[in-house]
Formats: C-alpha cells, structure tokens, sequence
C-alpha cells in the first residue's frame, strides 16, 4: 500500500530565496508530491498513456464503499484500506506511476460522484450492468455471483430466490439485487403469492447486523462478499450458491477513453506477471478470475 506523504516544513536559512510556487509543499491527503509523482512516472512503463491532468497531479482520486470484504475493508486501525481491490491499485501504481487514493463514500454514492468527475474513477466490486453502462464505463477485472446469504438456524426455510415471496430481505442501497428483488416479486403475484419484503440499507455493515439480529430472513448480495462473511461469522451466517453471475468492473466517468485504457492495459500487465492472479490465490478468489478486461462487457 502506497505510503501517506506527510506535510514537509521547508527551513529556509537567512539569505535563501524564496522557492518558487511549483515547488511549494505537499500538504497532508495521502498522496505523492509533483517531484515525486513525476519521478516515479518516467519510470513506470504506462504513466505516458494517463492523461495529462494525471499525470501532472500524480494522483488518481477513486471513490470506494470500504465495507465489502474481501475486496474492500479497514484494517484493525480503522484507516489502512485493505482487500483485492487495494492491492490490485497497489500493482496498478507501479504500471502507472501514480498514486490511487481511495476516498470511502456510501456505494449509492458512487456514481453520482463520477458523473459529478469528483472522482477519477472507483473499485468498489460494482456489477457492470446496461443500466449502469448508461451513466458509467467499466473495465471489467472480475466474475461474481449475486446469491443469499442467510443465518445457518435458517428458521424460514429459505433456500433459492423463489423462497423470498412474502420473506423479510434486506439489501444494500444502489446494488443490483434491488433488481432482482424486484424482478422476484412480479413472479410472486404472478403466483398468487405476496411480494418480497425489501429493506434497503445504506451499507453492508448495517445489512449483515439486521440478518445477525434477526430484523431480516435473508439478505441478497453478490456471493464473493457473502462468502468473506459468513467465513468470518463463526458458523453463525451460510452463503448459498449464486442465482445468477456477471461481471465487477473497475467504474470511469463516461468520455475518460485515456484513463480507461491505461487501466485496462495495467490490468493486462499484472496479469502477465501473475501479480493479479497471487492477489486473487491470496484472498481464495482464484475462481473469480478472468483472462480479459473488457470495457462494458456486461449484457445483462
């Protein structure tokens, strides 16, 4: 993980001039000073594809939802940024010769703020969906599954999406098994049977606490994630397989052709080198795997 660049006090001894604005000190924000940045850039092998604006800057701002293990979460501190997604931006900071930033913002957030361009882009496991494609672009860098995670005791005796009907589900805010909710209850009353109960919850945090607490029977979500916490649950919670996969994409700004394509190249490059396919054995992802990376791949 990239090291936080402190704020440096210049000592200037008498008879010294004044430094000139250019060279002015980097102030606190995680990132790397100008000098540094475009130090480290002449000697990264893709830091000419970035845009101009980047690679001046030397840092790509992106907008994260840090509670989606094991892609994205804090570690013990509650500030160091951890996960596949971390450490795939620490691979890509070599290939580009800047330094990635995340910024942790609510997922519901996230496009919102990349149409706004407040950030540069984001790696948040986002499925890449033709609705989303509408307002976003994606590099896709992953497959995953969206599925039902639900207590072991189980006692609604739900087992497959077609169980929900009438069931209490929660959800996290902005994710695409809100859809497939949706797409369930219109089966429902096609059946003669009552709609799937949603709650929609603002992150993952207060999503898994309603199912541990009972508030909800099941809670719908992509089954890479759901995995990570239910190992972690200590035999309380069970994910079942996938209803349905697709594609998580890396998320850009529609129109940022230049960075879409440096990352894309990026991706290719550390997975030549077998850097993404150690990160993925590291986290037990390894079936998650592509060998592309296409832009907009999803179909769904």
């Amino acid at each position: 993980m990239s090291p936080s660049i402190r704020s440096k006090k210049a000592v200037l001894t008498a008879g010294l001039v004044a430094l000139p604005l250019a060279f002015s000190l980097a102030g606190c924000g995680g990132g790397s000073s100008a000098a540094e940045s475009a130090s480290a850039g002449t000697n990264a092998p893709l830091h000419g594809m970035l845009p101009a604006a980047i690679q001046s800057s030397g840092t790509l701002n992106i907008a994260s939802n840090v509670e989606y293990p094991p892609f994205e979460t804090f570690d013990t501190d509650g500030k160091t940024v951890i996960g596949i997604d971390r450490e795939i931006a620490d691979a890509l900071e070599k290939k580009l010769g800047i330094t990635i930033k995340f910024n942790n913002i609510s997922f519901d957030a996230i496009i919102p703020g990349l149409a706004s361009k407040r950030y540069d882009m984001a790696m948040s496991a986002m499925s890449d969906t033709l609705e989303r494609q509408k307002e976003v672009d994606f590099v896709d860098y992953f497959k995953a599954g969206a599925g039902i995670l639900r207590t072991v005791e189980n006692p609604k005796k739900i087992a497959t999406l077609a169980d929900t009907c009438g069931m209490k589900v929660g959800i996290v805010k902005g994710t695409t098994e809100t859809e497939d909710a949706d797409a369930q209850t219109k089966v429902c009353a096609s059946e003669g049977k009552p709609a799937v109960d949603v709650t929609i919850f603002p992150g993952q945090n207060q999503t898994i606490l309603a199912l541990t607490t009972g508030r909800v029977d099941v809670v719908l979500l992509d089954s890479t994630s759901g995995s990570s916490v239910a190992k972690d649950s200590g035999g309380k919670l069970e994910m079942l397989s996938p209803y349905m996969s697709g594609p998580f994409g890396i998320v850009f700004p529609k129109g940022s052709t230049e960075l879409q394509k440096a990352v894309q190249k990026g991706m290719q490059e550390i997975t030549a080198d077998n850097t993404y396919g150690e990160i993925l054995k590291k986290y037990g992802q390894e079936k998650g795997a592509v060998t592309e990376f296409p832009i907009n791949g999803g179909t769904k």
